[in-house]
């Protein structure tokens, strides 16, 4: 059960909606976690490798044109395998958060070995932002089911992961905060491109449906003032050049349109703040 605290909530400056414009950088593990145990080969793989090769760059450029700071959720192994781009990361001004150690996705997970999965994640992350990093992200939308304990251990501030609503909220007796997401609103559901799955999965929409799409989706939420607008993005799928531009056209749109765009841990901080004063002036959530 959760305490949601999102209907009536006002936002910074008399913001119409908060916007997090999150980034997943996975590269090539995302697809390993698609795939499965099987092999996907070089060619596939080398879709994945194109965020670290080429689309975080043009990502990170548009976001600095932008004067945009927001989340990177980064497993640990990417810190491993490609800290240059990390350090990147972190020198542009942009938060660090947890994404599993190799984008494992199982449900099943066994409490000790997300555990040491986090540890070893947060001590390579803290290497780069100088913190140890306070949000979540379930990698492929799985959510482990010892996750939101293991959070509230841990010293987690906020999880980005579940799909149950449209507002933030706090989970009852961990004290997260959640910041949810939805399909419709990731790149990964319009981009996602690969001969290797057993269904295959040949995704290339048009960028201007996909603009169409969001915008749709934002200008419905803002009007209900209340909410929250989680873009869940990649930057192998999304970094692709026409991609970028249009999301930096969207960007702009929200921003005339009213939006508060912020990390996810300042949104997280704002919600819990709210809730902590809302507790105790005695007031319903």
């Amino acid at each position: 059960m959760s305490l949601k605290n999102g209907d009536g909530i006002k936002w910074p400056s008399g913001k119409r909606i908060a916007v997090m414009v999150t980034f997943d950088f996975d590269g090539e593990l995302l697809r390993k976690s698609v795939i499965g145990k099987r092999s996907i080969g070089f060619s596939d793989t080398s879709r994945g490798q194109y965020g670290p090769d080429e689309g975080l760059k043009r990502c990170l450029d548009m976001l600095e044109r932008q004067h945009l700071q927001t989340t990177f959720f980064v497993p640990g192994r990417m810190a491993e395998n490609y800290p240059e781009h990390v350090a990147r990361i972190v020198a542009a001004g942009h938060e660090l958060a947890y994404h599993g150690y190799e984008h494992e996705a199982t449900v099943d997970m066994p409490a000790v070995e997300e555990e040491a999965n986090m540890a070893k994640s947060e001590a390579l992350l803290t290497q780069f932002a100088g913190s140890k990093p306070v949000g979540y992200r379930g990698p492929l939308d799985l959510l482990p089911n010892c996750a939101l304990e293991l959070m509230g251990k841990r010293g987690y501030l906020y999880n980005s992961t579940l799909k149950d609503c449209d507002w933030a909220y706090v989970h009852e007796g961990t004290g997260i905060v959640e910041l949810p997401t939805e399909p419709s609103l990731d790149d990964f559901s319009f981009f996602y491109f690969s001969y290797a799955d057993e269904a295959t999965i040949t995704c290339s929409y048009p960028v201007d449906y996909v603009y169409e799409i969001w915008r749709d989706n934002f200008d419905e939420l803002a009007e209900e003032g209340d909410k929250v607008f989680v873009l869940k993005l990649h930057p192998q799928l999304i970094g692709r050049a026409s991609r970028v531009r249009m999301l930096e056209r969207f960007i702009e749109y929200m921003r005339e349109q009213g939006a508060w765009l912020a990390t996810c841990r300042e949104v997280a901080q704002y919600v819990k703040a709210y809730y902590t004063n809302e507790q105790e002036q005695g007031g319903a959530c």
